[in-house]
């Protein structure tokens, strides 16, 4: 499952930027997700949809702490690739703005990425994809800024990181 680290994101900062969103599928971290309206009696929480039209939407990352629940208590997960977002459940998602970076391991973009390259949201698809240019128009675009890897213990998963280049 794919991994999400954050880096310089102006939701760290600004609570406004940062959403609770609940989707009715699981969601890994590093998924792109729309926002379609807000759950009943619940004035934070937020529903969140698969991108219909990436150039009209505004596209939230969802990135979550890798927290398991057991028992109604929630723990650390070490091996973060195991984690997920689950069905129903609240989940953190981050408004992307120009100058946001944050890196994520391969297997979250579909395709292949390189640096100077761009990796854009896809109608249809929690993953983002990659992409030679920005001819797509899509609302929000990062460019590759450097190929590199995240550890999670002895391993280290390749990845991506991004910066955005283009944000509502």
């Amino acid at each position: 499952m794919q991994i999400v680290n954050l880096g310089t994101m102006a939701g760290t900062n600004v609570d406004a930027y940062v959403k609770n969103v609940k989707n009715s599928v699981d969601m890994p971290n590093g998924s792109f997700v729309v926002i379609t309206g807000q759950v009943a009696g619940q004035p934070d929480l937020y529903v969140a949809a698969t991108p219909t039209d990436v150039t009209k939407e505004d596209v939230l990352l969802v990135r979550s702490p890798e927290l398991i629940e057991v028992n109604g208590l929630r723990i650390d997960l070490t091996d973060v690739t195991l984690f997920t977002n689950s069905a129903n459940r609240p989940a953190t998602a981050f408004h992307l703005k120009v100058g946001d970076d944050f890196t994520i391991t391969d297997d979250g973009i579909t395709g292949v990425t390189a640096k100077g390259k761009y990796v854009v949201p896809v109608n249809g698809a929690l993953k983002p994809a990659a992409a030679d240019d920005l001819t797509g128009n899509t609302l929000v675009a990062m460019q590759v800024v450097d190929k590199t890897t995240i550890s999670v213990g002895s391993r280290r998963i390749p990845a991506t990181k991004l910066l955005v280049v283009r944000s509502v």
